[in-house]
């Protein structure tokens, strides 16, 4: 199973491999518990950002770990952001299109 986009483009922009974004999710899927946990899937996401950020800190000077822990969360943020939008454009190319069906119907 793949990361979710978010966490995946992430952990990507933090340097990085597919291969390593995927042995990271596998993971963060068996530390996050019991799979039919109603929270599962959040304490899945929460695990792998602590594991991106370990991997992302890993031979960072101790100084500067808040600077890279800073950066990885605003790039989160831009990230989230951006999926966002893309999921807004959609439900509104959506929406569009059933308009235009019950117009011409």
């Amino acid at each position: 199973m793949r990361a979710p986009r978010n966490l995946h483009i992430l952990a990507i922009s933090s340097g990085l491999t597919d291969h390593q974004v995927v042995e990271l999710w596998a993971q963060a899927r068996e530390q996050a518990g019991n799979r039919s946990h109603p929270r599962y899937d959040r304490q899945t996401h929460k695990v792998m950002m602590q594991l991106i950020e370990a991997k992302a800190t890993e031979d960072v000077p101790f100084n500067l770990v808040p600077w890279v822990l800073f950066d990885l969360h605003v790039g989160l943020l831009i990230v989230r952001a951006r999926l966002a939008i893309e999921s807004i454009g959609e439900q509104v190319r959506h929406f569009a299109t059933e308009l235009r069906s019950k117009h011409t119907a």
